[in-house]
């Protein structure tokens, strides 16, 4: 009888996930494979909290050499590796579920989505563990556009965890109204300028904002109150950083001044956005 756990959209939810799997598989023969289903849960229960709708159920279901995990969120829209996507599973989170995972895939459902993965008692990789690290560091040089810019690798310390993961939540609210407003073609010129302005920048930014992102999720999944992001950057991407911030301000002062749907941020979260994007230029600077 498969088991099933609703939870709270809430950052502890990850946690309480792999904690019921650890009990489901612990005295099994499938927990020689807990380690790799617990890191594909956490992915999906964390993009579920992120990006999804309530109500949130994992189920889970254990058979004698096989074990299927399901995530499923009121959101309809499938995850994709689109960083404009606001219901996209962040950063590296579909390449670790296919590398953890036997087969994995998206399900409709009536008011939403059911993200599942499969998993045996033989893990596909014999010979070396998935590292999550090297995944990452890759991964900027796997996308980026121009290998002759000058490579540059950044450090932001100590970024608060739950703070920095609100400022990026609500930057995805608003980027969700903006492409909405772009495409609809009747948005007043200053609303327009605007979505085009944060759009090119935050596409040209893809790559840097999905990895970001990643690290910042891994940290919100796991807990930890602060963390240290790494990011591979080019000195080219500086003026889409700057870009990326100046729109962000204004699209900030248009719900300030009622003409977005997105509520206008608290100062806590736009300091906290602007904070680390300085951060981020002044370490790009000669």
């Amino acid at each position: 009888m498969p088991l099933e756990l609703p939870l709270d959209p809430v950052p502890g939810a990850a946690p309480q996930a792999r904690a019921a799997l650890a009990a489901l598989v612990a005295g099994t023969p499938m927990a020689a494979r807990s380690a790799d289903a617990a890191l594909a849960l956490t992915e999906l229960v964390t993009n579920a909290v992120l990006h999804g709708r309530e109500p949130l159920v994992v189920q889970l279901d254990l058979r004698a050499d096989e074990l299927t995990v399901s995530v499923r969120d009121g959101n309809p829209v499938s995850p994709s590796f689109s960083m404009l996507d606001p219901t996209a599973v962040t950063g590296r989170g579909l390449l670790l579920i296919s590398a953890t995972a036997d087969s994995w895939g998206v399900e409709p459902r009536p008011g939403g989505k059911s993200v599942w993965f499969r998993m045996g008692l033989q893990t596909r990789r014999t010979q070396e563990d998935l590292d999550v690290d090297a995944l990452l560091a890759s991964w900027g040089d796997e996308l980026l556009e121009d290998p002759a810019d000058e490579l540059v690798t950044v450090v932001l310390t100590d970024l608060e965890t739950a703070l920095t993961a609100r400022a990026e939540a609500h930057v995805e609210g608003l980027l969700r109204e903006l492409a909405l407003l772009e495409g609809s073609g009747s948005a007043p010129g200053s609303q327009l300028r605007t979505a085009r302005q944060a759009l090119h920048a935050a596409g040209t930014l893809d790559a840097l904002r999905a990895a970001f992102r990643h690290q910042l999720t891994v940290a919100v999944s796991s807990g930890q109150p602060a963390v240290d992001v790494r990011l591979v950057v080019t000195r080219s991407d500086a003026e889409a950083i700057r870009d990326f911030s100046h729109a962000l301000d204004q699209a900030d002062r248009l719900s300030r001044a009622g003409e977005l749907l997105t509520r206008p941020a608290p100062r806590e979260l736009s300091d906290a956005r602007q904070r680390y994007l300085r951060r981020l230029l002044a370490q790009l600077s000669f």
